[in-house]
């Protein structure tokens, strides 16, 4: 066993009814590795973060987090899996009636069993990581814009001290104008070899950020490779015409 990979995943297949979302997929994610998948809407890149976490049960396939299995017989309880594997969603997920502050808290309390003052202090260091300032420790979701609610997010994830992040279209949520704010957040965990599979349709972010670029499409991986390789020269048709898709979307 390759003590370097953080997750592990091999053959893994989802369907929906007669819908087959995921045929196959394998793929490896090093420690300190930023891996990106990009592909079309429906390719099934979302369903393949939430089989990762086991919100969604794969229909085969296994999975590893750093040598342990957690599907199809998990060695560990799914919180315990949840625990090491942060998740960051589109929608933000936060808790509406909590503050910025007691939405990070939550789970090193609850989950980790941290004392109130240890998980206040990891909270208010995840919180200042993802630049949510003093003033804002105390406000409620509705009253932050959603940059700030997913920078909170981001904060809730990295304070949980996980083996992975999961980050699922981080940005699509949000004001163009907000976009920016976030994807600094997440290049500046890059500089700091936070291990993390996103999935993302900014191509300036991956080309930036990540360390290798998978393409999904039909529940394929249908190429993989460097930034550049994958950004400036892709080998498959499909991968072409996805990224000028993008590419006139944002001109």
């Amino acid at each position: 066993m390759n003590s370097d990979i953080v997750l592990r995943v091999e053959n893994l297949w989802k369907s929906f009814g007669s819908q087959t979302v995921l045929r196959g997929v394998s793929f490896t994610v090093r420690r300190g590795e930023v891996k990106v998948i990009i592909g079309p809407s429906g390719s099934g890149k979302s369903t393949l973060l939430r089989c990762i976490n086991l919100l969604v049960r794969p229909d085969r396939g296994r999975i590893e987090l750093e040598g342990i299995e957690v599907y199809p017989r998990p060695a560990m309880k799914i919180n315990k899996i949840r625990e090491r594997i942060g998740f960051v969603f589109q929608q933000f997920n936060l808790f509406m009636h909590l503050t910025a502050l007691d939405n990070v808290r939550i789970g090193l309390v609850k989950v980790k069993k941290l004392p109130p003052e240890e998980a206040t202090r990891r909270a208010v260091e995840a919180l200042k990581m993802v630049g949510i300032t003093e003033d804002l420790w105390h406000k409620y979701p509705a009253q932050l814009s959603g940059g700030q609610q997913q920078r909170v997010a981001i904060a809730r994830a990295i304070a949980m001290e996980p083996s992975i992040i999961l980050m699922d279209e981080p940005t699509s949520a949000l004001d163009p104008e907000l976009v920016g704010e976030v994807l600094k957040v997440i290049e500046e965990l890059a500089r700091r070899r936070t291990t993390m599979l996103i999935v993302t349709h900014e191509l300036d972010f991956a080309l930036e950020a990540a360390d290798e670029i998978m393409v999904l499409d039909q529940g394929v991986i249908v190429e993989r490779g460097s930034p550049e390789e994958i950004l400036r020269n892709p080998k498959h048709e499909r991968t072409r015409r996805f990224i000028e898709r993008i590419a006139r979307r944002r001109h």
